[in-house]
């Protein structure tokens, strides 16, 4: 099963498609949908639209995984990107594709272990699950399609991979680095 990935945004969404065969996750692609921040509203939203419609046709998922809007102290932002999820839902209907949406703190939980996992912690697990790095030239915006595989991930340990199949992850380093904010945040 193709499961495409989503991590919205209004500037740069996040793509990543893997493929499950009920045993293995694999990764097949990832990338970035990016608009210009000097294009208007509209302009953005339907260049996400094309580009969604173009990418699901291209890669024919059987499903998309979209995460979930959280809470915002930047109500702008918050409501460009529900404008964003709204355009993205609008593509894969158009397309007649199953949509799933998962809440950040549900997404860190599967794929790294904690619902308290850092950007790290998550894209680590991601590394070790799929065996993916981040493109040489493109590092500065990996984390967005690391999250959009996680979001892959997450649909795909919850629906489709038994708990014996699910692979280990090894996040000693990264686990250290939670014990440490643990304590931070307690004190």
């Amino acid at each position: 099963m193709k499961i495409l990935g989503i991590d919205p945004g209004t500037a740069t969404i996040g793509i990543g498609l893997i493929e499950c065969d009920g045993k293995n996750l694999s990764a097949l692609d990832f990338g970035l949908i990016e608009t210009s921040k000097d294009d208007g509203v509209g302009k953005r939203l339907l260049q996400i639209h094309t580009k969604m419609k173009e990418l699901i046709k291209r890669h024919k998922p059987d499903v998309i995984a979209i995460e979930k809007l959280f809470f915002f102290i930047n109500a702008k932002t918050a409501m460009a990107v529900a404008e964003s999820i709204g355009v993205i839902k609008l593509a894969a209907e158009s397309e007649e594709m199953k949509v799933e949406s998962y809440a950040p703190l549900q997404i860190k939980l599967v794929v790294a272990g904690s619902g308290k996992a850092d950007k790290n912690m998550v894209k680590t697990a991601v590394r070790s699950m799929l065996k993916v790095r981040s493109p040489n030239k493109k590092k500065a915006h990996f984390d967005d399609s690391c999250d959009a595989l996680a979001v892959a991930i997450c649909y795909a340990k919850k629906n489709l991979l038994p708990e014996t199949c699910i692979p280990e992850v090894k996040l000693k380093k990264a686990k250290k680095n939670l014990e440490k904010y643990t304590q931070l945040t307690q004190v």
